[in-house]
């Protein structure tokens, strides 16, 4: 203050007009957006906290690691510095510059940043200074300070930071020349991974080829199979479209240029499987063909030579590569025959053969894994479908043909449905082995039925489509086909019955196999309502399709998940997708008229002459808004040829989002 005479400093006063602002600048922080974290500085967006400490709330949303922002500038002294002569206070000064140089150039983290121990704190020093023969100590400033690490929101233990640093270090050096890797991955930390990692085992249940042993963490998958922990963490992050979309965009880089290299391995087959398999979440039509990935697939299998696997004399003590090998190799077939039955153009790249059944059973017989008891009945479900394509590529034919082969497939497929009950209840009855994965057997049997019941859609659906040579001449011929119809509407409805089971978020875990068939029997419901070809007995009102879709329809909508975040993503999603397209397909059933009645009415008679007659034959037409001659909507694919139900391709398009 003014007046007052100059009083001498001690050694751990500081000059108030800088020292002690740093002081305080350093134990509160600087206002304004010097909080924000380094994800929300560079969205350029308020960074809100969350309830979690040290969590924002966009990163607690997008579930990353919430970075603070550190600002480079020379940390506070400690408060708690005694009182020591004036030649001890001038060196803790030097070694608290010191200190503070060797911290900031060291590595930026929101960590608190060590410092030196104060002078007072070595007892050594202290006594040198008490005897008045101070000298630098120099052993202490040559030892240099550790860098501060930056901590996970939650720590792992068994995993370290480094490990994910280096895997997204490797996967940006195989892309160098293509560009850099997006900065959006590098923020997807090791806990990340393992959270990821539980998700994709709750997942496998519906594509059971590619499993993972209970206590294979993400550092293993990193260091042994980079490729499926990249495919496992596009494929699981469904909940975050932005991530999603960028790891799908990054794995198709590095897939391809792998594959450009010539690299032929388990590890790319498998992580090619797992993205294919739920390729529906991130679906692009302007990105590589997804046929053409499953091609690629099967190249590798044939290069590596999976089709050959020697079984030994006791398979029991085979090889663990070994059995992953035949899973994949049975993973290929299932894809392959499930999406080349929506596209029956296209040739089979991989057909039916005894080694397929042989490493299924082989593999069920060892139960390494809960879901392996399942795999002999997808297999021979999916050689079932093929049988049936088999059966009835030829057209026309016979109709006595026809309803015997009918007749065939359809024990078969009731057969198979014996087994497969046999096995889910084996299934439920396994006792815990050491190396399991837990499985709810619920979901197994899922995947099983779904196949199942779609194969069976499939039957009738495929024998409709046959013309009959004989239907004029064979008084029975009409008959039969018109049972051929009801029969595939009963199985429409019971595969539909069985899909609105399912709990909200088992939606999120179907792989495309199972996605395909719910477009499929939807599609297939519609061509019934809109494009058969009329017959006696079938009146597509007096039957209510449109009624039974929008029924099965609105149940499926109301208990997919919503999962899009509108502000940080504008594409829609795969459920979103579900709902519009459905929609149309709903109006334009609606709109379908009565084959006999005039106004889409079942008022009906018959007469003695056992002719049709509408009871409102004579009135006139229906007016809208009570002004003039009620007019027919267009039809959705006479607006638009691509929504187009009764074309093969409309599935597809559905599934890709080209619609």
């Amino acid at each position: 203050m003014i007046g007052l005479p100059h009083q001498p400093q001690s050694a751990g006063d500081q000059p108030p007009s800088s020292t002690s602002a740093a002081a305080v600048e350093g134990r509160e922080g600087r206002i304004g957006n010097a909080f924000a974290c380094e994800r929300c500085r560079k969205h350029k967006v308020r960074c809100v906290p969350s309830d979690t400490q040290g969590l924002c709330q966009r990163c607690q949303k997008a579930r990353v690691e919430c970075i603070e922002h550190v600002a480079r500038r020379r940390p506070a002294k400690p408060r708690s510095v005694a009182q020591t002569p004036n030649r001890s206070a001038d060196m803790e000064r030097k070694l608290d510059k010191l200190s503070a140089i060797v911290t900031v150039t060291s590595a930026p983290s929101s960590a608190p940043q060590p410092i030196l121990p104060s002078l007072m704190s070595m007892p050594s020093q202290g006594t040198e200074i008490t005897h008045g023969t101070p000298t630098p100590p120099p052993a202490v400033m040559a030892t240099p300070v550790p860098p501060a690490l930056k901590t996970s929101i939650l720590p792992n233990p068994r995993s370290s930071p480094e490990s994910a640093h280096s895997f997204w270090e490797s996967i940006n050096d195989t892309i160098s020349g293509m560009g850099q890797l997006d900065p959006v991955l590098r923020s997807i930390s090791v806990v990340h991974m393992d959270f990821l990692l539980n998700t994709y085992r709750n997942m496998v249940d519906f594509f059971p080829f590619v499993p993972l042993p209970k206590d294979r963490l993400s550092r293993d998958l990193i260091q042994q199979r980079p490729m499926l922990m990249f495919a496992l963490l596009t494929t699981t992050s469904y909940d975050s479209p932005l991530l999603q979309f960028a790891l799908s965009r990054e794995f198709r880089k590095v897939a391809m240029v792998k594959i450009m290299n010539g690299e032929k391995s388990l590890d790319l087959l498998q992580g090619l499987l797992v993205f294919v398999a739920w390729h529906h979440h991130y679906s692009d039509p302007q990105a590589v063909s997804l046929h053409m990935l499953l091609q690629i697939c099967i190249g590798i299998s044939g290069d590596l030579g999976l089709e050959n696997i020697p079984s030994g004399s006791a398979f029991r003590n085979e090889d663990p590569r070994d059995r992953e090998a035949k899973r994949a190799y049975l993973g290929c077939y299932y894809l392959s025959s499930n999406l080349g039955m929506v596209e029956t153009t296209r040739n089979r790249s991989l057909s039916q053969s005894v080694v397929l059944r042989t490493y299924a059973t082989e593999l069920a017989s060892v139960r390494e894994y809960k879901s392996d008891v399942t795999l002999p009945a997808l297999i021979e479900t999916c050689q079932f479908m093929e049988d049936v394509e088999e059966t009835f590529r030829s057209q026309p034919e016979q109709a006595l043909v026809v309803k015997s082969q009918v007749k065939r497939l359809s024990e078969k497929w009731d057969m198979l449905r014996m087994s497969s009950k046999q096995s889910a209840a084996e299934s439920s009855q396994l006792s815990t082995a050491p190396e399991y994965v837990q499985h709810p057997t619920d979901q197994l049997s899922e995947t099983l039925q779904w196949l199942q019941m779609n194969s069976r859609v499939h039957l009738y659906r495929s024998a409709m489509s046959v013309e009959l040579l004989d239907r004029d001449s064979a008084p029975w011929a009409s008959g039969f086909q018109l049972s051929l119809r009801i029969t595939a509407l009963r199985s429409i409805e019971h595969f539909l019955d069985n899909a609105v089971q399912l709990q909200t978020n088992q939606y999120e875990y179907l792989s495309i196999v199972d996605w395909l068939s719910l477009i499929s029997t939807l599609t297939t419901l519609g061509k019934l309502a809109l494009h058969s070809t009329p017959i006696p007995g079938w009146d597509s009102v007096d039957l209510q399709l449109a009624k039974i879709f929008e029924h099965f329809r609105d149940l499926l909508c109301s208990q997919l998940p919503r999962l899009q975040d509108c502000q940080d993503h504008k594409t829609e999603d795969v459920f979103d997708r579900f709902r519009r397209i459905t929609a149309i397909m709903k109006m334009a059933m609606r709109a379908v008229p009565g084959r006999s009645s005039p106004n889409g009415s079942t008022f009906e008679i018959t007469t003695s002459s056992r002719q049709t007659v509408s009871l409102l034959q004579d009135l006139p037409a229906i007016k809208q808004n009570g002004i003039g001659i009620g007019v027919e909507l267009p039809a959705p694919w006479k607006v638009n040829p691509g929504f187009d139900m009764s074309s093969n391709d409309f599935p597809w398009k559905f599934l890709m989002g080209a619609l």
